[in-house]
């Protein structure tokens, strides 16, 4: 009877915790406001993760969104350049309230004029930023404007708090294959030097421009001097002999690209050439060029890059080769896990310039194989998505070589090359608090932990992590691989801009170090460091 009985309670037992209810959902809303005053924000695009959602704020800057189940959110929003983005953990049944100032994007004003001060209208000025990516630092172009008749440009809409160059130059959109210009330079009419700010015909020696949230700044002159016109000449290559191709010619920096969470993709100047491949470009300065060639269907692409110093360039080639299949698998590093990962990975390559079309991206199981069926031979960053939370990725290799946190350089590689992408279950988190001196916690704060094997500013660039703390000033990371690490909280995040990534690379050796074992989680209280 005593057994009977228990079993009864055994099966209520098991009945009971079938049909408990999941915790109640709840609810974040709240407005959108710009930096410093009362404006509503209308039309922004709130992001709430995990899960995607994109909400839009309404005419009084107003946003919601309900059926949230318990846990930590990150709040994002994104309009003209300006970006912000909260923490929050939300209990079961809450109704949260949480309001973001979004700071105001501004404006770039000034003339471009020549040596004896007068204005040269429809000249190009671009807006430039510059960011580590995968290693290596990149000047890519982040807006673009015309000047008028009078000189006048203005650059909008312009990110606050990071650091720009401004660059004027003569931009030609199409290009004649094969120029009539005259053999001898000194018979050629002498062209503007691409110039930025600051009066100076290089990036490195250029003055940075840097805006206050909604700053409207006037006065960004530059004064472009001219220089000799020369040419280059030579053959295109089409699948081993001349052939008719299309082609672009441009200044290797800045270049089309990714830039802040944003990207600007710009066509070069470029046209067609004959049956016989040949060109003769003229009309351009002294520096480093890019030359690239592809057919109407995409299906060859080459590319060569061309330095002028004070002459012609002759005997140019360039051959533009059919596509690659990149091959690729998804492996484990060491033993497989007993249960099966139901997940899927999703893949993606971009690149810093404006590229024939890029194929599907492709899927893959874990472990698993998938393929990029036909890629340009060039350089590329690899993406992934959808991995599991508690899974990490360990190390990516191309023809047996390391490429994590590195390019792609498909076309590169002898014999046939793999990518493959090493999936680990060893990974630790580090978690915790951040507090001021007092232990009283500080939201909205954003912790970066920096591997320490890190042995440049570029290479810590491309491995530090982020995280921001929610209204209790609580954080953690996303699993990582076992090591050591710095950790530091500072008010601002780190962005990719040098300056930051130097200021960083200053503190790391100041900062809180942990060592954080397989598997384990570790959990370290940090305080803003001052001026940080």
């Amino acid at each position: 009877m005593a057994a009977t009985l228990r079993i009864a309670m055994l099966l209520a037992g098991a009945a009971w915790a079938q049909t408990t209810p999941p915790a109640p959902t709840g609810s974040i809303s709240g407005v959108v406001v710009f930096e410093g005053t009362d404006k509503a924000v209308e039309g922004a695009y709130v992001v709430v993760n995990p899960g995607n959602k994109q909400i839009r704020t309404d005419v009084q800057g107003r946003y919601s969104q309900h059926d949230l189940a318990p846990g930590t959110y990150h709040l994002a929003v994104y309009m003209k350049a300006s970006s912000v983005s909260r923490a929050v953990t939300l209990l079961a049944g809450q109704d949260m309230t949480v309001d973001l100032h979004l700071p105001a994007a501004g404006s770039i004003n000034g003339r471009i004029l020549d040596g004896n001060k007068d204005p040269l209208p429809d000249m190009s000025v671009f807006l430039v930023a510059r960011e580590y990516q995968l290693g290596t630092l990149h000047y890519v172009i982040a807006g673009l404007a015309s000047t008028n008749d009078k000189g006048e440009y203005s650059l909008a809409p312009v990110a606050p708090g990071r650091g720009y160059l401004v660059l004027a130059k003569k931009w030609a959109h199409n290009l004649v294959a094969v120029s009539d210009a005259p053999a001898d330079p000194k018979l050629r009419k002498r062209i503007p030097v691409p110039t930025y700010y600051g009066d100076a015909d290089s990036a490195e020696g250029a003055q940075i421009v840097s805006l206050r949230s909604g700053e409207r700044r006037e006065g960004v002159d530059i004064r472009m001097v001219r220089s000799p016109s020369y040419c280059i000449e030579g053959v295109l290559d089409g699948g081993g002999a001349p052939a008719s191709l299309i082609f672009q010619i441009d200044d290797q920096q800045p270049t089309s690209g990714e830039s802040g969470g944003g990207a600007v993709y710009l066509s070069p100047p470029g046209g067609v050439t004959g049956p016989d491949g040949r060109i003769r470009v003229c009309d351009l300065h002294p520096g480093d060029y890019r030359l690239t060639a592809f057919d109407q269907t995409d299906n060859v692409f080459g590319s060569t890059g061309i330095n002028i110093t004070d002459g012609d360039v002759r005997k140019v080639s360039c051959a533009a080769v059919p596509r690659i299949a990149v091959p690729g698998e998804v492996i484990w590093d060491g033993k497989a896990p007993e249960k099966p990962v139901d997940a899927k990975l999703g893949l993606w390559l971009t690149m810093n310039s404006l590229a024939p079309r890029l194929p599907e991206e492709p899927t893959s199981s874990i472990p698993g194989e998938f393929l990029f069926p036909g890629m340009p031979v060039n350089s590329y960053a690899v993406h992934l998505r959808g991995l599991p939370d508690d899974l990490y990725v360990k190390d990516i290799t191309y023809s047996g070589q390391s490429i994590l946190h590195k390019p792609l350089n498909v076309g590169r590689a002898i014999g046939k090359a793999t990518l493959r992408i090493v999936v680990a279950t060893d990974g630790g988190i580090i978690t915790g608090k951040v507090t001021d001196r007092d232990g009283n916690p500080i939201p909205d704060s954003w912790v970066t932990v920096m591997p320490a094997d890190a042995e440049s500013e570029a290479a810590l660039a491309a491995a530090f992590e982020s995280e921001q703390t929610d209204q209790s000033g609580a954080w953690s990371t996303k699993r990582l691989a076992p090591g050591k690490y710095y950790v530091v909280a500072s008010g601002a995040q780190f962005d990719m801009t040098p300056e930051s990534i130097g200021r960083l690379w200053q503190l790391h050796m100041s900062a809180q170090e942990v060592e954080l074992g397989p598997g384990a989680t570790v959990q370290v209280t940090v305080a803003p460091i001052a001026g940080e």
